[in-house]
């Protein structure tokens, strides 16, 4: 059984916001759930797959990047399949060189999101797919090493990969699908199925 590596980078008070996550992810393995300030290299290692959560702490600040300097230096040495979610993917832009600024145009709510490239973690979806985006902040520009998957009309770089590694970013939240936006759950199924596993 694969085991999957949760990083909550929401503070205590919020932790039940990794529930849905956590059980999405639960059907593809054994997720273990680990706070942000003790996430190491080392720890990462003993993964198969690492996800980063959202949070509310916003990476254009100095002051949040000195506190999350640990996961941001673990996932510069992490070369195994990881998937960055809003914050999560906000931290891998912050850590592979891109800056991370005050979004154009914030965005609470369901969008529809184009994917520009194929690739297995949108396997089995159309070209427009409904996804779930709450953010004030983004990743002004592609990292160096990585490509755009997908834009929607409040993230331009809505999705993204490294070019060498299995190391993915979406701006949205997968985790908040329905029964009419199920492709979250499609995406978070192919990262396991298709990323991790094989």
């Amino acid at each position: 059984m694969l085991k999957l590596l949760l990083v909550n980078n929401y503070d205590a008070a919020n932790r039940e916001r990794m529930l849905t996550l956590k059980a999405s992810l639960a059907r593809g393995g054994r997720v273990e759930v680990t706070d942000w300030n003790l996430v190491t290299s080392e720890k990462l290692r003993e993964y198969d797959g690492v996800i980063l959560s959202g949070s509310y702490d916003m990476l254009s600040s100095a002051r949040t990047q000195a506190k999350f300097a640990r996961e941001i230096d673990a996932m510069k040495d992490h070369g195994g399949p990881a998937l960055g979610v809003c914050f999560g993917h906000q931290l891998l832009g912050h850590a592979f060189g891109s800056r991370v600024v005050r979004a154009a145009n914030p965005a609470k709510g369901y969008r529809d999101a184009e994917v520009l490239r194929h690739d297995p973690l949108f396997r089995g979806l159309p070209h427009s797919i409904g996804v779930y985006e709450s953010h004030r902040e983004e990743v002004e520009s592609l990292p160096a090493g990585f490509a755009q998957l997908a834009r929607s009309s409040t993230a331009e770089i809505c999705a993204m990969k490294h070019s060498g590694l299995p190391i993915y970013g979406v701006q949205f939240h997968p985790e908040r699908y329905s029964l009419e936006k199920p492709d979250g759950e499609v995406i978070l199924a192919n990262f396991v199925e298709h990323l991790v596993k094989d």
